[in-house]
């Protein structure tokens, strides 16, 4: 029988000392959790959190920021404060230069920040859809964007990006689930690019108690508080930030004390080179049966997949 707990005793301890993590939404919830356990295993943070309140841009504040970074202080650690609001080009300039001005280096970048509006998708003015996805996709690409040179020149790089199931529908959630999905994009794209540079990116579908869960119905709030402590969620954040992670581009659920990899599939469908409306219609049981997935993590994969009856002529592409 597997004993998972028996093998982790015989494995060396995570540590992550040297690094420099930049953790964005770091001042409550589980960004915190992350940034406390990454300072714990060694890490100098850059703990960055506007500070206002969510989905709005009333005016912010470093307090947040700055009581993770006295807590870390308190325990020996080393860590600075930013309040910038992640969203923008601008912004993503302002904390990584924060970051490396202070440290020297960036090695770990995680894209915690986030923000919801709830309502069907009629709900919302242009500037609140316009701002759900600033700060759920477009500020962590910028973000991105900016460390890469710098993890590419240094020859190693730990970027986590944090989704939501979110992702797979839920209701009332249009602009945060689909800024979520962007992300989720970025990151199988992203890991392509970064593996030759040993820029290892990956991505996280937590559930835990936060802002959002202490929203919903009072059971549920109280099963989260119970059971989905964030914590639970930083143990896997922190062994994707370090040097023990040998894999990119995947994407995990995670809460509870449970941790599973999340995977896009397909099946054999149909094939049918003279293909009509009637045609799907007629075989849309078999198109849709999933008892016999095939996992297809890329989109090379997802082309493979045609070669059973569009045999590829190309030669050698170096691609599939």
């Amino acid at each position: 029988m597997y004993n998972h707990r028996q093998r982790a005793r015989g494995l060396r301890m995570i540590r992550l000392d040297g690094r420099v993590a930049v953790v964005t939404g770091a001042g409550r919830g589980m960004g915190r959790t992350h940034a406390l356990l990454l300072a714990a295993r060694g890490a100098k943070l850059l703990v960055n959190d506007y500070g206002g309140a969510q989905s709005t841009l009333a005016p912010g504040t470093i307090s947040h920021a700055q009581a993770v970074v006295d807590e870390i202080r308190a325990a020996g650690g080393e860590a600075e404060a930013n309040a910038d609001m992640v969203g923008t080009g601008e912004a993503a300039r302002a904390i990584v230069d924060h970051a490396r001005d202070a440290f020297g280096r960036v090695d770990i970048l995680i894209n915690n920040a986030g923000g919801s509006l709830i309502g069907e998708p009629d709900a919302f003015t242009d500037e609140e859809i316009e701002g759900v996805l600033r700060t759920n996709f477009i500020g962590p690409y910028m973000l991105l964007r900016r460390v890469w040179p710098l993890m590419r020149d240094q020859g190693f790089g730990r970027i986590v990006n944090v989704m939501s199931s979110a992702v797979l529908g839920a209701g009332h959630l249009g602009p945060y689930a689909a800024g979520k999905a962007g992300l989720l994009g970025l990151t199988q794209d992203a890991a392509f690019d970064g593996r030759p540079h040993n820029i290892l990116v990956n991505g996280i579908f937590p559930t835990g108690a936060s802002r959002l869960t202490e929203g919903s119905h009072e059971d549920l709030a109280l099963w989260y508080r119970t059971h989905f402590q964030p914590e639970k969620v930083s143990a896997l954040v922190a062994y994707l930030c370090s040097d023990a992670l040998d894999f990119g581009g995947e994407v995990f659920n995670v809460g509870g004390g449970r941790v599973a990899r999340l995977a896009i599939f397909d099946n054999d469908g149909l094939f049918d080179p003279a293909i009509t409306p009637e045609s799907i219609a007629t075989n849309i049981d078999l198109i849709r049966d999933l008892s016999k997935p095939t996992i297809t993590p890329t989109l090379w994969a997802q082309t493979e997949r045609y070669f059973k009856h569009i045999p590829w002529t190309g030669g050698k592409s170096g691609l599939f």
